[in-house]
């Protein structure tokens, strides 16, 4: 066998296993982001924010509005905040951030919650 084919089909069969080698799971953008209020004592809250699995390492969860300005990360598809505070209009915003294996952030997503 000549070399150029030889070479022809080495790269061939790398680029076959390389394709093969990827996984089937891709990350998707947080397309549902849902809070609800648990508990509220007219100035801090307990929510429980919730989202869609979109394939990302870990998620970084956390509150805008409240001061200190509060986060947390998990790998699960939920996280309670305590102490969450409003804004004088009486929203929460909340935010959820995925990140990829890298650190590498995938998709974020902001949620405003009325606290009452």
């Amino acid at each position: 066998m000549n070399m150029q084919r030889f070479f022809g089909i080495s790269i061939m069969l790398f680029t076959l296993v390389v394709i093969l080698n990827f996984d089937d799971v891709h990350a998707q953008p947080l397309q549902e982001v849902n809070a609800d209020v648990i508990e509220f004592d007219g100035t801090f809250a307990t929510v429980k924010i919730s989202w869609n699995d979109n394939g990302a390492s870990y998620y970084k969860v956390g509150c805008v509005s409240c001061m200190p300005n509060l986060s947390d990360t998990t790998t699960e598809n939920l996280m309670v905040l305590a102490n969450v505070a409003s804004f004088a209009d009486g929203n929460a915003l909340l935010y959820v951030i995925a990140y990829d294996d890298a650190d590498e952030i995938i998709s974020a997503k902001q949620v405003m919650v009325k606290l009452k």
